[in-house]
């Protein structure tokens, strides 16, 4: 039970930094997915911190393959914030 909360946890926690990296490529995401991207801006690290800290509680580690995903999206956010512009580039995104 606690693999399968790990792997789901690690999963939105790729997701939540690809949406990050997004939100640093194109910050002036309109309409409901504009919206919804900006809570889980605001509110999903929060949310994934203490997930993890409350099933840490309760289990190990998990598989290497995920944090060296995890790692890897974290770094493409990171370059995400500091150089938007060539990935705008590449996706066709143009803003104002």
């Amino acid at each position: 039970m606690k693999t399968i909360l790990y792997f789901v946890l690690s999963v939105i926690s790729i997701v939540y930094l690809l949406c990050l990296a997004y939100l640093n490529i194109n910050p002036e995401v309109a309409g409901t997915i504009g919206t919804i991207l900006g809570y889980v801006a605001k509110y999903g690290g929060l949310v994934i911190i203490l997930a993890f800290a409350a099933i840490n509680f309760f289990g190990n580690p998990f598989k290497i393959a995920f944090f060296i995903l995890l790692v890897v999206v974290a770094i493409l956010y990171i370059v995400t914030a500091i150089i938007p512009g060539p990935f705008q580039s590449l996706f066709g995104i143009i803003t104002g």
